[in-house]
């Protein structure tokens, strides 16, 4: 999907110092660029080239448009930081789209990427107005031609909109969740965690995390399109709560199957069978990760065959088999990030954001999947990536 319009609110920040030139970056037959947002009051797209031996060069900064936002903390009852929306897939990006929600301004953004320089991307139309509060997690289907976007505010549900090479339509509001929660949200139990399209792109599926220490386990949402072309929804959504979950946060859905691997902060992993004739979800495996303190992010691997998990307090990356029966292989790194929150994998290498903790500065981890070792620690404070960083996509 290609598009042809003129450049609206961006401002691009070439990256200055080593490896800024993005004329060094290695040509990259495959994964080409890796995008995030500052979620910073001023909110942008950070735009990073992938090279050809998989390391990030250089960058560019673009303005969303909107502005970004920070939960509650309720350990502490002041702005989380590290961890600011408590979700996945705050950026997201399809064909040669990224879409990045703006959770201080209620907002959706969306760019145009140029193919032939993947970094440089153009607002398409203007920041598309969501009937809802603090959104923190959108995905799109090319198939539908729609664009979810999940919010966990004092209004929380989810909103959808048809988008067309002229942007973005008129979000409208396809679930209510009422959470009875605040704007910002207190969390990060009691939110909303991610939305993404699943059962080749016939549902879309929403995960909301409960809190344990209110008995509420939290629930899957899956909602059905009307037809196999549609881009309507029906009226409702099937919603099951799974004994033995509680903090059910990000996933992803395994290829030809119907299971979709969510992760559990309070425990670790489960693998959830999706039954596409009556909408529920059932519990299929679960994983107690050991010594895990808050495992939330979770990233499919199409060269290895597996599911990588990271944790916001723990400073590796654990490999798990798609069922969900056992863990394959566990990286300790060691380069001093406090913790590491979304990543995303593209051929033998997976890619982790952490968004350190305001001593330590935000960065990407990138590690050799085959090799099982570190190849790169990029740091992100030259780009404006900092302690309030989110989402992680791959082009």
């Amino acid at each position: 999907m290609h598009f042809s319009f003129p450049i609206h609110l961006i401002v691009a920040l070439i990256a200055s110092g080593t490896n800024a030139n993005l004329d060094a970056c290695p040509v990259r037959p495959g994964a080409k660029a890796l995008y995030l947002q500052s979620n910073e009051q001023q909110n942008s797209v950070i735009s990073i080239p992938i090279g050809s031996d998989g390391k990030l060069y250089g960058g560019i900064a673009t303005l969303s448009g909107g502005m970004g936002s920070d939960i509650i903390n309720a350990m502490t009852n002041a702005p989380a930081e590290s961890d600011a929306l408590s979700s996945q897939s705050s950026v997201f990006v399809i064909d040669d789209v990224v879409f990045a929600v703006n959770a201080g301004s209620n907002t959706l953004s969306m760019f145009r990427i140029d193919p032939s320089s993947p970094t440089r991307i153009s607002m398409v139309g203007e920041p598309a107005t969501i009937p809802g509060e603090f959104p923190v997690t959108v995905a799109a289907s090319m198939k539908r031609k729609t664009a979810c976007v999940g919010y966990t505010g004092a209004r929380s549900g989810v909103s959808c909109a048809r988008f067309t090479e002229q942007g973005l339509q008129q979000m409208a509001q396809v679930l209510d969740f009422r959470l009875n929660q605040t704007t910002p949200p207190v969390g990060p139990t009691n939110t909303v965690a991610q939305v993404f399209f699943a059962a080749s792109d016939t549902r879309l599926v929403t995960t909301v995390k409960g809190n344990p220490t209110t008995n509420n386990t939290g629930f899957i949402s899956v909602l059905a399109f009307q037809d196999s072309h549609s881009s309507v929804f029906q009226s409702h959504d099937v919603r099951s709560s799974l004994p033995g979950t509680a903090v059910l946060f990000g996933g992803v859905e395994i290829p030809h199957t119907s299971d979709l691997f969510i992760t559990d902060a309070s425990f670790g992993a489960t693998v959830l069978s999706l039954d596409t004739v009556n909408d529920k979800v059932s519990l299929k495996n679960k994983l107690v990760i050991a010594n895990q303190q808050a495992t939330c992010w979770a990233a499919y691997s199409p060269a290895r065959g597996s599911v990588f998990v990271t944790d916001a307090a723990l400073d590796r990356l654990i490999e798990i088999t798609p069922d969900g029966s056992k863990t394959l292989t566990t990286l300790n790194l060691r380069n001093g990030d406090p913790g590491l929150t979304e990543l995303k994998a593209a051929g033998r290498f997976v890619y982790a954001l952490s968004p350190g903790n305001g001593t330590i500065e935000a960065s990407i981890t990138v590690v050799d999947t085959f090799e099982g070792r570190q190849i790169q620690h990029f740091e992100l404070e030259k780009l404006g990536g900092g302690q309030r960083s989110q989402g992680l996509a791959i082009y």
